[in-house]
């Protein structure tokens, strides 16, 4: 296996756990998206690019999304928690407590 083909398995097995898990906080989705990549100058980050991505996986997981600009910027809440995030370009920011502020 190539160090590329070691990569998107890694990928994919995240977006596995983010539908497996089905985190409901910032915090727990964190502690997944971590072990794949540590965060760059959000809270958290994840690497777009492949056909399947976290915006599909974080619906698949339970959570409601608002895209603002294309596929790349968007807003996501879960119902039940009301755990917000905001992903742009990869980088996610924990929204949550500005909404229970």
């Amino acid at each position: 296996m190539s160090a590329l083909d070691g990569y998107w398995a890694k990928y994919d097995a995240t977006l596995a756990r983010v539908r497996q898990e089905r985190p409901d906080t910032f915090a727990k989705l964190k502690a997944i998206l971590d072990s794949f990549e540590p965060p760059s100058s959000g809270d958290a980050f994840f690497p777009g690019g492949a056909d399947d991505d976290l915006a599909d996986a974080l619906h698949d997981a339970g959570w409601e999304l608002r895209f603002v600009e294309g596929s790349y910027v968007y807003i996501a809440r879960h119902p039940s928690t009301g755990a917000k995030l905001h992903h742009v370009e990869g980088d996610l920011y924990d929204r949550t407590k500005a909404v229970q502020a």
